[in-house]
């Protein structure tokens, strides 16, 4: 989370290791590893963002994945800068970026550090409330099928996509006002503003996303069980980005609201967050592969175009392929 830059006593003081210490090896590995795979889920979303805005018709939940990849683009970036960072500084200096050389040597670096931070949390944000989103309105869509087909505004997709980057925008924006360093604000008020967010996110978006999520997995089941019929690539897809932000992700978000009461030793604190840096970055980079692996062929066919792929993906019906067998009627559920 953003901590103030002014006082030795706030967590953000505590997150590196101490002054005149290096990285150990196991951090110096999760490092590696996790720019490696920022490198990885940078290009597979990058890939994603190009596919989709050349597309001169993109449905609903098109528009949300092109908006989740540019948050998960933009959050791969800043974490791989923030890594690369603090790298530099300790192979140069040997001190690490929360140290009291680098507050009182290098106080440059250090606001560009929590620059980087910053920007981490409002794509992590937007990231969160953006699966909480699509979540929402395939749940909506299996729930009030007639609904979703009839009466769902045209431009629904984009008008909340739109207010989900205003809300992180938001949020951020005060969040800085109340921890800038020439405020001279007492520290508490930072800390209450931080925990404040930190607890909106966790106890608002993550729980809608969870209940959604296993809602929509629950209609999905009853209705194969009775239908006998596998549900659509796009309900999978869905699923599982759901399933591995959750598994992956929302340890961070968990780290940042518990960081003010963590009270450990300062080593294994730095491997902790580095651990999580690393699990939260494989969500973020996991997302494309998601993708291209739930809308490859199924049955053995020549090689697909990747955007064939992606399309086949995030189409809301169920698409028949060669050897699949015709339904006789609609699937009115939508999944």
């Amino acid at each position: 989370m953003n901590q103030t830059l002014n006082s030795s006593k706030t967590p953000a003081s505590n997150w590196s290791g101490p002054p005149g210490e290096t990285l150990g090896v196991t951090t110096r590995v999760l490092s590696a590893l996790t720019i490696l795979t920022c490198v990885v889920g940078i290009a597979g979303n990058g890939m994603v963002i190009c596919l989709l805005s050349f597309r001169e018709q993109r449905g609903p939940f098109c528009v949300y994945i092109l908006h989740l990849a540019v948050a998960d683009l933009l959050f791969l970036l800043c974490l791989a800068s923030e890594l690369i960072l603090e790298a530099s500084l300790v192979a140069n200096t040997g001190h690490t970026i929360y140290s009291d050389h680098t507050v009182h040597m290098f106080p440059t670096v250090l606001k560009a550090f929590e620059v980087l931070r910053r920007m981490n949390f409002l794509a992590y944000t937007v990231g969160l409330s953006l699966l909480t989103a699509i979540s929402m309105e395939r749940c909506l869509s299996v729930l009030f099928p007639i609904w979703y087909r009839c009466h769902r505004p045209q431009h629904l997709s984009a008008m909340v996509c739109a207010l989900l980057w205003a809300l992180a925008v938001l949020l951020n924006v005060i969040e800085a006002l109340f921890c800038r360093e020439f405020w001279n604000l007492d520290t508490q008020q930072c800390f209450t503003v931080d925990l404040i967010f930190s607890l909106l996110i966790l106890a608002l978006f993550t729980p809608v996303m969870a209940l959604s999520s296993f809602i929509l997995s629950v209609r999905v089941q009853r209705s194969f069980q009775r239908r006998r019929r596998q549900p659509t690539r796009l309900y999978v897809a869905i699923l599982a980005s759901v399933l591995v932000f959750l598994t992956c992700a929302l340890p961070l978000g968990i780290y940042w609201c518990l960081l003010y009461w963590l009270d450990r030793h300062l080593w294994t604190d730095i491997k902790l967050s580095y651990s999580i840096f690393f699990s939260s970055s494989v969500s973020s980079g996991a997302n494309p592969i998601i993708y291209f692996v739930v809308g490859r062929r199924r049955s053995p066919g020549p090689r697909e175009a990747l955007g064939t792929v992606l399309r086949r993906a995030l189409q809301e019906e169920a698409e028949l392929e060669p050897g699949d067998t015709p339904s006789t009627g609609t699937n009115q559920e939508g999944v």
